[in-house]
């Protein structure tokens, strides 16, 4: 499965669609997922009324600027077809810079906080 940021990239017609009537946008859909786009698809995904909500490291670091990845196409975890690509991905950060990324991590906590979970 695509992270969110290249999942976005994969069909235009389809993030058009998402981004007009899941997301309540009007115009046209930006061609990248910016940080905020990210957050409103998280936020969903954590207000909805799912027993669980599972999201990738990638996906949540997407929603900060200096925690992202520059390309993402190379935060796959896995490439099925490909025998060379399986589970491989490793954190493009230590963990100190993650526990130091203290707006990410209050925003994060808010975000689960206002959630209920």
């Amino acid at each position: 499965m695509s992270v969110l940021r290249a999942w976005w990239k994969e069909d235009e017609s389809r993030t058009q669609k998402f981004y007009n009537k899941v997301l309540g946008q009007k115009g046209t859909a930006p061609a990248e997922a910016d940080t905020e786009i990210c957050t409103q698809i998280i936020r969903m995904h954590y207000q909805s009324p799912s027993m669980l909500a599972l999201i990738g490291l990638q996906d949540l670091t997407a929603m900060d600027e200096t925690l992202r990845g520059q390309n993402p196409e190379e935060e796959r975890i896995n490439i099925p077809a490909n025998p060379k690509h399986y589970w491989r991905y490793r954190m493009p950060m230590t963990l100190e810079k993650l526990l130091d990324a203290d707006a990410f991590n209050a925003k994060l906590q808010k975000m689960i906080a206002q959630s209920g979970r």
